[in-house]
């Protein structure tokens, strides 16, 4: 907070250089910048000067004891609490927050600022009321539009250790992030569910039932994302487990769709998910298929019965799309048996579309597969190749890996660009 609020004004004093009686004579300058400057470098002196290991002295009888302030110096502090100028009275207000010996006079002082004061002084204020545990709506509406106008991670960081302590004391710190929620700006929503994340305390059911309405059906993906984390964040997994089991056993196209999505986003997998999900494999829908083989890759699930669905979507589904995802989904899972490399292979020489051919081809440099029959396969494959785009895929392929990697270190990005 100090740190910030000196930034902001500009303030850069040297309290190594310092003197008590040079403080002294400064608390007490006609010129307001030269009391500004003095209160600061009390404030900053009391943070930043090295402490001593007492309890290491205090065995060898030589434990110093300096206080944090002079004695000589307090009551100079006190009196800048009335100064007729703002400024100082507002950097005697920091001082005295920064150095513990906050007052009522102090909290008033930060009151009126938070209210009438610039931007670094009602942010000054807003921190140093909510240490003091103010939850009033003045503190907790500065706190948060600091934080959305900001967005930047050293201010929400502090703004969330704010918010939880004042949570603590009141329900308002839920009430204005839930209006958040509804905001019109996507990024908005986002830091909402991050911030409500991250503060502990009783959550209402319609704030249970805001998040959850935002983690299905809002129209940007990482609002949902957002939300489904806050959620299971708010230890409030065991409801988005299950409502992704329902979406996935009794939904329809798109909520499989969105459940598929979130499971690979959130890494969750269970035994009461895996029958649901299996079943999308076979599903009737393209989008569902396809969403089930992207899942089955971010998890790098190696469970029999999914790597069985793979096999058979790469031999025999339809849409030779899906036939292609289900080859990479296999590529990503990395588990490598004698059935996939037949598979990869067969596709590469006998799939008739382009594009499984070429997916079979990045499959087998992801996994490394390099022996001799691989070596002869790929290259009896390139003789008969027509299409010039997958030669060059296969070309990659076909030459020795170790002096391929030697000759072109960026091999594997060549490869991903084929895609």
């Amino acid at each position: 907070m100090l740190e910030q609020w000196k930034n902001a004004w500009k303030l850069t004093p040297r309290w190594q250089n310092a003197t008590i009686e040079g403080l002294m004579r400064a608390l007490t300058d006609i010129h307001e910048v030269i009391r500004v400057t003095a209160l600061i470098t009390c404030a900053t002196a009391v943070l930043e000067r090295p402490r001593l290991d007492i309890v290491g002295l205090r065995g060898i009888g030589k434990a110093p004891v300096i206080q944090d302030v002079p004695v000589e110096l307090q009551p100079l502090l006190r009196k800048t609490l009335r100064d007729e100028n703002a400024h100082v009275r507002m950097a005697a207000a920091v001082c005295h927050y920064t150095i513990g010996m906050c007052n009522d006079e102090a909290q008033m002082i930060m009151k009126e600022a938070l209210v009438h004061g610039n931007s670094a002084d009602s942010w000054a204020a807003a921190q140093c009321l909510a240490l003091e545990g103010i939850a009033t709506f003045p503190v907790v509406k500065k706190i948060l539009s600091q934080m959305f106008d900001k967005n930047d991670g050293t201010t929400e960081e502090q703004a969330c250790l704010l918010l939880t302590q004042l949570s603590e004391r009141s329900s308002l710190v839920y009430s204005l992030l839930a209006a958040k929620l509804n905001s019109c700006q996507w990024k908005d929503r986002i830091l909402a569910c991050r911030a409500l994340s991250r503060i502990r305390g009783y959550v209402s059911q319609d704030l249970k039932n805001k998040l959850a309405q935002l983690m299905w059906n809002d129209w940007n993906l990482e609002v949902r994302q957002a939300a489904a984390l806050a959620l299971g964040q708010m230890k409030l997994g065991k409801e988005v487990h299950d409502q992704l089991r329902v979406k996935l056993n009794r939904g329809d196209c798109r909520m499989k769709v969105e459940a598929l999505s979130l499971i690979g986003w959130l890494r969750l997998m269970t035994a009461k998910l895996l029958p649901g999900f299996l079943r999308c494999f076979s599903n009737d829908f393209v989008a569902v298929r396809r969403e089930a083989c992207l899942t089955a890759g971010a998890l790098r699930i190696k469970d029999e019965m999914v790597l069985t669905c793979l096999f058979k979507m790469m031999q025999t589904d339809p849409h030779w799309k899906i036939k292609a995802f289900a080859i990479r989904a296999l590529g990503q899972i990395g588990h490598v048996t004698p059935q996939l490399k037949h598979h990869l292979l067969w596709a590469v020489h006998h799939e008739e579309e382009p594009g499984v051919r070429r997916e079979a081809c990045r499959s087998i440099v992801t996994l490394q597969l390099q022996d001799e029959s691989v070596q002869a396969i790929l290259l009896e494959r390139l003789i008969l190749e027509p299409n010039e785009m997958e030669k060059l895929s296969i070309k990659l392929c076909s030459v020795l890996w170790k002096t391929f990697e030697d000759s072109c270190p960026n091999w594997k990005l060549t490869i991903t660009s084929l895609s």
